[in-house]
């Protein structure tokens, strides 16, 4: 269940805090394929902040699908800091923008003109 709390100014595109459990694909540095739950914190056309466990290496690429939509998105992960949950904080940046993984039902007005 996807529950927006409020809005912030970015750059590209509007963010919104957003907290949505998202499924995560993440490419090992050795090889192995990790699935792995994870949180959003704050998300945008272009990416987001999640919450995970495991603390990913900076460039490291991933799949984040939402389950309840099917969409998904390769990113690249461009930050991760020890959250004071006891996780990794992490930022990534999707390949090429994707508003409609977060699939909210009244996205910012900038989203619209961003091309899917």
């Amino acid at each position: 269940m996807a529950e927006a709390i409020e809005t912030h100014t970015r750059r590209r595109s509007q963010r919104v805090t957003l907290q949505l459990q998202v499924l995560l694909h993440l490419h090992m540095p050795d090889g192995r394929l990790l699935r792995q739950d994870a949180f959003t914190q704050v998300v945008n056309a272009h990416g987001g902040l999640l919450e995970m466990e495991t603390r990913p290496q900076l460039r490291q690429r991933l799949l984040l699908m939402n389950p309840s939509s099917g969409v998904q998105q390769s990113a690249t992960i461009v930050s991760a800091k020890k959250s004071r949950e006891g996780g990794f904080s992490v930022a990534f940046e999707f390949d090429s923008p994707t508003p409609k993984l977060w699939a909210l039902v009244f996205p910012p007005d900038d989203w619209r003109n961003v091309p899917s």
